[in-house]
């Protein structure tokens, strides 16, 4: 009976969403839209030029580049070895749990100077 459920809840959202298709397809503005972004393509294609290309002669940058942009970048990777217990830790950040645990039993100082070149 499960399967069956199955099928009439998928065969139900297939209808939902062929009706939705319709409706997006009969709207004009995005018919406008779609022929813009056939025509700009074709453009693209004769003139050999890329979509990153386009944006950067507009003063833009590309989706993958503009989010790791705003940030301030990745730390590097630190490496410390605790010389008593042989127990590694790596981290990005100075706040890490057993990092701060070693501090508190060894002094900053003395943690600091396990970092691994």
């Amino acid at each position: 009976m499960n399967k069956l459920a199955a099928y009439i809840e998928a065969k139900s959202e297939m209808e939902s969403l062929k009706k939705r298709l319709e409706a997006l397809e009969s709207d004009e503005s995005l018919k406008q839209t779609l022929k813009f972004q056939t025509e700009l393509e074709k453009l693209m294609d004769k003139f050999g030029v890329s979509r990153d290309d386009v944006l950067k002669m507009w003063g833009k940058k590309s989706d993958a580049k503009s989010a790791s942009d705003k940030r301030r970048g990745t730390r590097p990777l630190k490496t410390y070895k605790n010389p008593k217990t042989g127990e590694t830790v790596k981290t990005r950040g100075g706040n890490h749990k057993t990092l701060n645990a070693w501090r508190e039993e060894y002094g900053k100082d003395a943690v600091d100077s396990w970092l691994v070149k």
